[in-house]
């Protein structure tokens, strides 16, 4: 995550092969939590997907649990684990949903992932819709976490059509949460170490077709996402303080300063491809 307004905390140095797993998705995953909070224990059903080849550590996304044995995460992200070799006689993939599993690796508490589902019509490139949207399927199932709160299809555009999303000095906010790096403000520079879960609230810019469109701008006090927090949840919070889960995080600037883009969960096609697993019992 950026902490824009001030620096986002910092955990010791560890191995290198922890360090490169945070930092292997980058080149096209958007994104890491810049300008964040810890987030402790506020969000336990975010957890930190890990990658690893031949037994080693490869890559790193952010994922949220919708049921007890399905996580949701960025299409793009499955697509980057796979580019290590074939899933799973190469390729283990495991997710943590513990605050901080990066700084003491020997006690975290990795879960297996049995499959991995990108939307089938997931494609990266010149298209309007990549359908960046993914499942992973757990091996056995999570206890104790509380699942995160799916939208109705439209939620976004009936938040809009209601007046409830606003952009500029009032601004709506949203918040974001992942295990990405930290990017240092003002000088634009990133700091590479490895980072417990944090969030941070983005800023409103614009709802389009398939984004969510959220403000990283230091100048307004926005924070956002960086390396490591593709794939991580964007949450609506209501006046009661209850949170739906609206978006993924997925692409944005290089930088990590400019506005990010977050996939729509609540278009019919996103909603469409989570029931039908569901239905099916995750298994």
């Amino acid at each position: 995550m950026k902490h824009l307004s001030e620096r986002g905390g910092l955990i010791p140095s560890i191995a290198f092969a922890l360090f490169a797993l945070i930092l292997s998705f980058s080149a096209t995953s958007a994104e890491a939590i810049n300008g964040g909070v810890l987030d402790n224990y506020e969000h336990p059903n975010v957890g930190l997907m890990g990658v690893f080849w031949d037994g080693a550590p490869v890559g790193a996304c952010t994922a949220t649990l919708i049921d007890k044995k399905v996580v949701l995460t960025a299409a793009h992200c499955i697509e980057n684990a796979l580019t290590f070799g074939t899933f799973p006689d190469k390729v283990t993939v495991m997710v943590s949903f513990d605050a901080d599993p990066v700084s003491d690796p020997a006690s975290t508490d990795w879960k297996y992932v049995s499959e991995l589902i990108p939307h089938p019509d997931y494609f990266w490139g010149p298209t309007s819709n990549p359908y960046d949207i993914g499942l992973l399927i757990l091996a056995d199932e999570v206890e104790g976490i509380p699942l995160a709160t799916l939208p109705e299809k439209g939620f976004l555009t009936n938040l809009k059509k209601a007046g409830e999303l606003s952009h500029g000095r009032d601004r709506t906010h949203f918040t974001v949460v992942g295990f990405g790096i930290t990017l240092d403000w003002p000088s634009p520079e990133y700091d590479l170490t490895p980072q417990p879960r944090q969030q941070v609230e983005s800023g409103y810019r614009s709802l389009l077709k398939v984004w969510l469109n959220l403000s990283q701008n230091a100048a307004t006090e926005d924070g956002g996402s960086c390396f490591g927090d593709s794939g991580g949840p964007v949450f609506w919070k209501d006046p009661d303080g209850n949170e739906t889960l609206v978006g993924i995080t997925s692409w944005g600037d290089p930088h990590c300063v400019s506005p990010s883009f977050n996939y729509r969960v609540d278009l019919a096609e996103s909603l469409d491809f989570i029931y039908t697993r569901l239905e099916q019992g995750g298994d």
